[in-house]
């Protein structure tokens, strides 16, 4: 059988090893890792006391070291939080410590009560731990089952082993005496600090990811698909209803005379304009549809199954909705001109095809006089279709639309 005082050595080693090893693993900066790497050296601090009991004074080598373990845990639980997204309160990080320490003051006596009693802290704070990284779903990826089993089987372990000493305190006198059920606790404990700081070093690598693939993908200014990100994306989706045959509508709009808001206003102006106008985007279309920035003050959507009523009404409400609320805190409106094109069943580059037309109905609505929507010719397949059913290009910049694609 290991020798326990062993095992609490390598306990303390583990701990300093693995927040050596997440300090260069990991950025200062990210989210918890202050407070993971404090609660390392905290499990060191505690486990050191621990081997060193015998040696040491009982409230030094019990009380402090339990209190100490305690902090430890206390402290990784606030860096789940922090990793959440969430603050710690401070009195999380201590408070709990400091109660378990004073409650086992009256009972150094007594190595079965200390161990019921801080067993039981340890318990909650085990449970604790593993109920919040599992509440971190998805944005803690598929690591997280392995870190909340982990932590669960070390609750199970440590309720085990407390058991055991209450129901048979003859047999375990001190700690550093037991049976192999002791043994097995204390490597649980030492698996338990390795394995939760590598899952929390994977979490934070995989945010990390996210976030420059975000990046990658996202107009830092307007929350929106940047160029290449919505080409890629829109491409992909007007490809797959053209195989499907199903409609689809490209709109392209362009804020009038922008050059004029960052002349009277500034360009910090002319970036809240942008900005708004991509709020606005957001709320105005559905959760299918894509929308992103295409370049400077023009932007692009893709609607998947909407025909061309249904784009143009789209398009509208987006127009009148932009004369009728001034962005960025302007004291004047910003107006757009939209051009609207459907999706081209028989064109080779569906993309390329419908963005050329949606520029080209964008084109017209400018020399139309702006602040309009206009719409491209119907093509191909679907211009049948629609002549047949008497329908055709609303063309007309004043005309309102009305559809069921906009319930």
């Amino acid at each position: 059988m290991l020798d326990l005082r062993t095992i609490v050595v390598m306990l303390m080693v583990s701990a300093l090893l693995m927040a050596l090893t997440l300090a260069c693993g990991l950025r200062a900066a990210s989210a918890g890792f202050a407070k993971w790497n404090a609660g390392l050296g905290t499990f060191a601090l505690g486990w050191l006391l621990i081997a060193a009991r015998g040696a040491l004074p009982d409230v030094i080598g019990i009380a402090l070291a339990d209190g100490l373990l305690l902090a430890g845990l206390c402290l990784q639980l606030g860096a789940l939080l922090e990793f959440d997204g969430r603050r710690a309160p401070p009195a999380l990080l201590a408070a709990p410590a400091v109660l378990l320490f004073a409650v086992l003051l009256p009972l150094l006596e007594h190595y079965a009560a200390v161990t019921l009693v801080s067993s039981a802290f340890y318990v909650c704070a085990f449970a604790a731990l593993a109920a919040l990284v599992l509440r971190l779903g998805r944005r803690a990826g598929a690591v997280r089952w392995l870190m909340a089993a982990v932590l669960s089987a070390g609750a199970a372990a440590i309720a085990a082993r407390a058991a055991d000493i209450w129901l048979h305190p003859e047999a375990t006198p001190a700690m550093f005496s037991g049976s192999s059920l002791h043994v097995a606790a204390f490597m649980l404990l030492f698996a338990i600090t390795i394995t939760s700081s590598f899952a929390f070093l994977v979490m934070q690598r995989q945010r990390a990811e996210e976030a420059l693939h975000r990046l990658a993908m996202v107009d830092p200014l307007t929350g929106l698909y940047n160029r290449r990100a919505f080409l890629e994306l829109a491409g992909r989706e007007l490809a797959r209803a053209q195989r499907e045959g199903r409609p689809a509508a490209v709109l392209m709009m362009d804020l009038d005379h922008f050059k004029r808001v960052n002349d009277d206003f500034g360009h910090q102006a002319g970036d809240r304009v942008l900005a708004g106008l991509g709020e606005l985007l957001e709320r105005a279309l559905r959760s299918p549809d894509l929308v992103g920035r295409y370049g400077g003050e023009e932007f692009c959507a893709v609607l998947p199954g909407a025909g061309l009523p249904d784009a143009s009404a789209v398009a509208e409400r987006i127009r009148l909705a932009l004369a009728r609320t001034p962005l960025g805190g302007l004291p004047r409106t910003t107006t757009a001109s939209i051009g609207v094109a459907l999706l081209d069943p028989e064109a080779p580059l569906a993309l390329d095809a419908a963005l050329a037309r949606a520029d080209a109905a964008l084109y017209a609505a400018k020399q139309a006089g702006r602040d309009c929507v206009r719409a491209a010719p119907l093509v191909g397949g679907y211009a049948a279709s629609s002549a047949a059913a008497g329908g055709g290009a609303p063309s007309s910049c004043s005309e309102r639309i009305s559809s069921p694609y906009l319930a």
